[in-house]
């Protein structure tokens, strides 16, 4: 148990200076074409990620009401309700994060689906719970710290789009500011 905590804080350091190196450092060189490439890549693959995931829980809820139980975070009659509305709040989240409508909104609800997912893998690394991640429903991978780098992964694909967007925003709005004429000074 030590050391699966170990292995864990040490990917978690690890995920968070890649994040950070990559957020803070790499996007504003990338606010160009190469940019909008990669924001819109990022958007599509967590998309495609959701939506697939969503179908295979949709396929079978009960089968992912039992996968939500066996992480002994909910009682029984939260895990039905969660293997209902969880799917849908995914794909909606997935429909408006590649469509671009409300774009924003979706990233920032799969980002969050996706750190109540890393702690609900982690926990179940760390109290040594043997079971399937749920992740795409039914005959899903059993848990492991690969599942917890591939959230890391799918998080970074959330925020980056963000970033980007926060970053090309705040550029405009200096743009904009310069040409504006100046008001006369108070006598």
């Amino acid at each position: 148990m030590l050391v699966s905590a170990l292995i864990l804080a040490a990917l978690s350091a690890l995920a968070a200076a890649a994040g950070h190196a990559l957020l803070v450092r790499l996007a504003p060189r990338l606010t160009g074409r190469m940019g909008t490439v990669l924001a819109w890549a990022c958007r599509l693959t967590l998309a495609a990620v959701f939506l697939a995931a969503a179908y295979g829980k949709l396929r079978d809820p009960y089968a992912f009401a039992v996968s939500i139980h066996a992480y002994r975070l909910v009682p029984p009659a939260w895990a039905s309700v969660s293997a209902v509305v969880m799917p849908a709040v995914e794909t909606v989240a997935a429909i408006a994060l590649a469509s671009g409508l409300l774009w924003r909104g979706g990233a920032v609800i799969l980002g969050g689906l996706l750190a109540v997912f890393l702690v609900a893998l982690s926990q179940a690394i760390l109290r040594g719970i043997d079971i399937d991640c749920g992740c795409f429903g039914k005959g899903s991978s059993p848990v492991s710290f690969w599942l917890i780098a591939r959230n890391y992964g799918l998080i970074l694909c959330a925020l980056l789009p963000l970033a980007l967007d926060r970053l090309r925003a705040g550029r405009e709005r200096a743009v904009l500011s310069a040409h504006e004429p100046l008001e006369p000074a108070d006598r």
